[in-house]
């Protein structure tokens, strides 16, 4: 690995871990760049478990001090960790041209209502639910990469061949559009129902820009072999030509 486009710190309220202590293991691990991308605050702060609005102001200057600080040393990234919310779209338009944010990543944790946690159990109407709105999501032209986009698979009751067939509805349009997808070592260090090998089996079948990210909660997790070492086996053992450096 020589970049990590997905990263969490404290300021997401359930990782560990100061911003300035990401980007100097970042250093100490000879990665040439770093994306901190902590959950896009909501004015609406409808969960505790993420940022509050109000302590962006506070976050984003803590941001870009170090950016400032460590400008020499690595390439230190903005960027937000967002679902698609069609009644946010304003404000990720907001802190992308106001602050910089020019790196968003869609991770459709939750449905675009917020009725619904893509991580609960669910049969195929839910799993055809989240690539509706996944390719919907992408279609508005806000977003930089898809991150772990065979998330629903946690809970998944459903027909297998149905739920590869939404997900290959979702790698069509990023074909498409040309939007990188991510295999995401969190899932894989944690030991989820994702990165599904058949999903990324499935996946090969279509012209993609595959990455690997940490998606780190711990300073620890930015690099290890574990983790992304463990992603990156199961990406070589399936022929997958995973991309490493973005001109992001």
């Amino acid at each position: 690995m020589i970049a990590n486009y997905h990263t969490h710190t404290r300021w997401c309220r359930h990782a560990t871990g100061e911003i300035e202590d990401y980007i100097q293991e970042a250093v100490r691990k000879g990665l040439r760049a770093v994306a901190i991308t902590e959950h896009v605050p909501h004015s609406q702060n409808f969960d505790p478990r993420r940022m509050q609005w109000e302590e962006f102001p506070a976050y984003n200057a803590e941001l870009d001090r170090l950016i400032e600080k460590y400008q020499d040393q690595i390439h230190v990234i903005k960027g937000f960790e967002c679902e698609y919310y069609p009644f946010s779209l304003e404000n990720y338009k907001m802190f992308r041209d106001q602050y910089g944010y020019k790196l968003l990543i869609l991770g459709h944790h939750t449905n675009k209502d917020r009725t619904a946690d893509n991580f609960a159990r669910k049969g195929e109407a839910e799993m055809k639910q989240y690539a509706d709105e996944v390719i919907e999501g992408l279609r508005t032209g806000l977003f930089t990469f898809l991150a772990h986009p065979d998330v629903p698979f946690c809970g998944y009751t459903g027909s297998a061949d149905f739920a590869l067939e939404q997900m290959g509805r979702i790698f069509a349009v990023c074909e498409e559009l040309g939007i990188p997808v991510e295999i995401n070592a969190n899932g894989y260090r944690d030991k989820r129902a994702y990165p599904d090998r058949r999903v990324w089996e499935l996946s090969r079948q279509y012209k993609l820009t595959w990455l690997i990210n940490s998606d780190a909660h711990e300073v620890a997790h930015l690099c290890d072999e574990a983790g992304v070492g463990g992603t990156e086996a199961f990406a070589r053992e399936l022929g997958i030509p995973v991309t490493e450096w973005f001109d992001w």
